[in-house]
C-alpha cells in the first residue's frame, strides 16, 4: 500500500504528465488520508470562483481510492510525533503530523510527496 499526500493529488488533478505517470505506473494499492481529502477540497473551495468541475473530478478521484480517518490512536501518535520534532528543532505543519500518523498507525510507511523538507524529519516513513 502506497499513500499519496495532498501535492501529489493535486497535480494528478491539473494533469501533471509526470505525476499521472507515476501514479498509474504505481505497483501497489493507492491510498491517502482524511487530512489530505480535506487539504485539496480546502484548496478548490477556497478559490475566488468555486470550480464545480475541479471539486467533481476531485470525488471522483477519491472514490478510486482508500481512504484512511484519524482517529484516537492517530490523535496519540501525531501529538508524539510533534512534541519530539519540536524538542529536537524540527517543528513541521500539524496536518502532516496527522498525516503520517494515519499512515503509520495503520501498519504503513511508503508515502509519495513532494514535500520531502517535512516528511523526511519522520524517519518511521519510507519516501517514495
Amino acid at each position: 500500500m502506497i499513500f499519496i499526500d495532498s501535492d501529489i493529488i493535486i497535480d494528478y488533478l491539473r494533469g501533471n504528465e509526470k505525476v499521472v505517470n507515476i501514479v498509474n505506473n504505481l505497483e501497489d494499492e493507492i491510498s491517502t488520508t482524511e487530512i489530505n481529502v480535506f487539504e485539496v477540497m480546502f484548496g478548490i473551495h477556497l478559490k475566488k470562483e468555486l470550480n464545480q468541475k475541479q471539486i467533481d473530478s476531485a470525488k471522483e478521484f477519491f472514490n478510486t481510492l482508500n481512504i484512511f480517518p484519524f482517529n484516537s490512536k492517530c490523535g496519540e501518535k501525531s501529538a508524539e510525533i510533534l512534541t519530539d520534532l519540536i524538542k529536537k528543532g524540527n517543528e513541521i505543519d500539524q496536518n502532516d503530523c496527522f498525516i503520517a500518523s494515519i499512515i503509520l498507525e495503520n501498519g504503513f510507511n511508503k508515502f509519495l510527496t513532494n514535500n520531502k523538507k517535512h516528511f523526511e524529519k519522520i524517519k518511521e516513513l519510507k519516501l517514495i
